[in-house]
């Protein structure tokens, strides 16, 4: 397009990062991605895309690649929000990396951006998983003096991790398990008659 003169825009580098990310050409897609992202066209809109692209790279296990499409978004001085920190450590978390998921949250932390009720839950259910009680305590803290700072209640940020834990216990103990196996082994009512 180039050699005739014709600029590529936005829609192109999105449909070329699709297009190449729907025949599983990681390297292409992150090629389009990055150039996409050093001709300054990355904004919310495009999160979508970013999100496919990083969430592609980590279930292929590209972390290396997953993080030099972050870097390069970084480095070009991309205006950030945190719905993309909350699609790169979400993508993080989802697919094993609690860790860099964590270190990425203190990182937007510096940053001066809070991280989302939810993102805050699963990190604290994922170093809960981890026994890592020491970056759950960093991550707690700065949250908490973040929320100080900018008059917003931790509680909100506290019950969100505590609802989704209880729905959790609540879904593992309705008994169905149990009652299953009852009836596999004649343990039933139906079990009382034989004797």
């Amino acid at each position: 397009m180039e050699a005739m003169g014709l600029s590529p825009r936005l829609d192109t580098f999105v449909i070329m990062s699709h297009g190449f990310l729907g025949q599983g050409c990681l390297v292409e897609a992150c090629e389009y991605f990055k150039e996409m992202v050093g001709r300054g066209l990355l904004s919310a809109p495009q999160y979508g895309t970013l999100k496919d692209l990083l969430n592609s790279l980590l279930r292929a296990e590209k972390l290396e690649m997953a993080k030099d499409v972050w870097s390069c978004i970084i480095t070009k001085g991309c205006e950030l929000n945190v719905y993309a920190w909350t699609i790169w450590i979400h993508a993080l978390f989802s697919n094993g990396h609690v860790k860099e998921a964590c270190s990425y949250c203190l990182e937007m932390m510096d940053a001066g951006i809070m991280p989302q009720p939810d993102t805050f839950a699963k990190l604290m259910r994922g170093l809960r998983k981890l026994f890592n009680r020491q970056i759950a305590a960093e991550i707690t803290e700065k949250v908490r003096k973040m929320a100080a700072d900018r008059q917003i209640t931790f509680k909100m940020y506290k019950r969100r991790g505590e609802r989704d834990l209880k729905e959790k216990v609540k879904e593992k103990g309705d008994g169905r398990k149990r009652r299953a196996r009852q009836r596999r082994w004649g343990r039933g009512r139906s079990g009382a008659n034989i004797l």
